[in-house]
């Protein structure tokens, strides 16, 4: 998040992570639940949108270490995928974050 308003956090960002979860049910998403919109980002807050939503299962696993952070994003189709299938997931993205200096 780089800023809120007249908030400017460029100089030392907030980095924001929002995974899917691996149990959604489909009708869930906010395109074809209630909303009947796609997920956007919000219009308030500012942001530097790494990954468009995916309307689809996912998690993440987060690596910590003294110096980093490493972010590394899955996609599951419950539809087309055994969950056997999980243990051999590739992640779709990954994102690193260095600790401030």
């Amino acid at each position: 998040m780089l800023g809120s308003g007249a908030l400017d956090l460029k100089g030392n960002p907030i980095h924001v992570a929002l995974p899917g979860t691996i149990g959604t049910w489909p009708g869930g998403w906010p395109s074809v639940g209630i909303r009947g919109t796609p997920a956007t980002p919000s219009a308030v807050l500012e942001f530097e949108e790494q990954i468009k939503p995916i309307e689809q299962h996912g998690f993440i696993l987060a690596d910590f270490t003294q110096d980093k952070i490493v972010l590394r994003f899955f996609t599951w189709d419950v539809k087309a995928q055994p969950v056997e299938a999980i243990d051999m997931l590739q992640p779709f993205h990954i994102a690193e974050f260095s600790r401030p200096a």
